[in-house]
């Protein structure tokens, strides 16, 4: 009798450790959200398998860089962006850090920006703008390229073609544009460790092919150029709104070499940050997970003397206590469904984020 006792207890510790979780477009960015990440070393690091129950543990990667996403709001887009993409086709636009530079004959691409339409079906990319030869150029998408279709669910499979260009070629320049495919599994479900914290997640895996073409007119020809294959792996996880994990690789050989790591993380006052001085204007505490359920993380640079306040938003304060350090994980089981705000409190100033309840 003990036995099987202790045979249902294991079963049920289980079914706690490890459930199959289901993404939909509530665990995606909305306009104005902001996400601190972590960019790790890729020293020694591999891509872990897919499977069912799975422990993914990474939580020794090494933060070599800390940088804000933000997502812009349409609304604040400026001229050339704001003539194609507006609040009906867009969601909303963030810089695309994995962007580098490419130097083609005659043109010259930098400060890559995508342009994001989400809805409760789907996440797609419809536009991108570079800095083409030192001038800022919006390029539409004629397919777009599907990022995420929702509910997404433990063995989902789906493809997409997609196809951007500038709306019309510049005749200083002349034409450059995009044709790719991206095939996207979801391979596996389990718990993954991060430096973060540890998350229930869905691992997706996604191949992406693509194929360049360009139209120089200061040389007066075109042509086509493939680009290697490139390997997006990501953990997500409810409510996280960005990738807990993303593993970025590129096909060498035959072979996935990782070039790019990041990760959701809180404010490392240790680690150089891209943009500081936009971090500390801009939103200096951040809360993690949002929605969330039985706790949350409050995080900021701000190591000042202060308080972290939790009030309704009726103005009822339902938590408040001393700021310990550059993190602080407060216990929110008891709290009802509803949206609140956590407000970070110092001598000089004050700070204030929306925080969502939903169990």
């Amino acid at each position: 009798m003990i036995k099987k006792i202790l045979s249902i207890a294991s079963i049920l510790v289980a079914s706690n450790t490890f459930s199959q979780i289901t993404i939909t477009s509530a665990d995606m960015p909305n306009a104005n959200d902001s996400i601190v990440l972590s960019t790790a070393n890729i020293a020694g690091v591999t891509v872990a398998p897919g499977g069912v129950g799975m422990i993914w543990d990474y939580s020794t990667l090494v933060p070599t860089l800390q940088r804000y996403d933000k997502y812009d709001s349409p609304f604040t887009f400026t001229a050339p962006f704001n003539l194609l993409f507006n609040p009906t086709n867009t969601s909303y636009g963030r810089d695309n850090y994995q962007f580098t530079s490419v130097s083609l004959p005659g043109l010259t691409l930098t400060d890559a920006y995508d342009f994001i339409k989400e809805t409760s079906s789907q996440l797609k990319q419809v536009g991108i703008g570079y800095t083409m030869n030192g001038t800022p150029v919006p390029f539409t998408y004629s397919s777009a390229d599907i990022i995420y279709k929702f509910p997404m669910n433990y063995a989902d499979v789906d493809s997409c073609v997609y196809k951007f260009g500038l709306p019309f070629p510049i005749p200083s320049l002349g034409y450059f544009g995009e044709t790719g495919t991206r095939h996207t599994t979801v391979d596996g479900w389990g718990d993954i460790t991060t430096p973060f914290g540890t998350f229930n997640a869905l691992k997706i895996t996604s191949v992406i092919d693509a194929v360049d073409t360009i139209y120089a007119s200061s040389f007066g020809f075109g042509t086509n150029i493939p680009r290697p294959r490139r390997y997006e792996y990501k953990w997500l996880a409810n409510g996280m709104k960005s990738p807990v994990l993303q593993i970025n690789a590129t096909e060498i050989g035959g072979t996935p070499v990782i070039n790019d790591i990041q990760f959701v993380d809180s404010l490392r006052s240790d680690v150089p940050h891209v943009g500081v001085t936009e971090i500390n204007s801009y939103n200096p505490i951040n809360v993690y997970p949002n929605p969330a359920n039985n706790y949350v993380i409050v995080s900021t640079l701000n190591t000042e003397k202060g308080s972290i306040i939790i009030s309704t938003i009726l103005g009822e304060i339902v938590y408040q206590e001393s700021l310990n350090g550059a993190q602080t994980k407060i216990d929110i089981e008891n709290f009802s469904n509803g949206i609140y705000f956590v407000t970070l409190k110092t001598k000089n100033k004050g700070s204030t984020q929306k925080l969502i309840i939903s169990k």
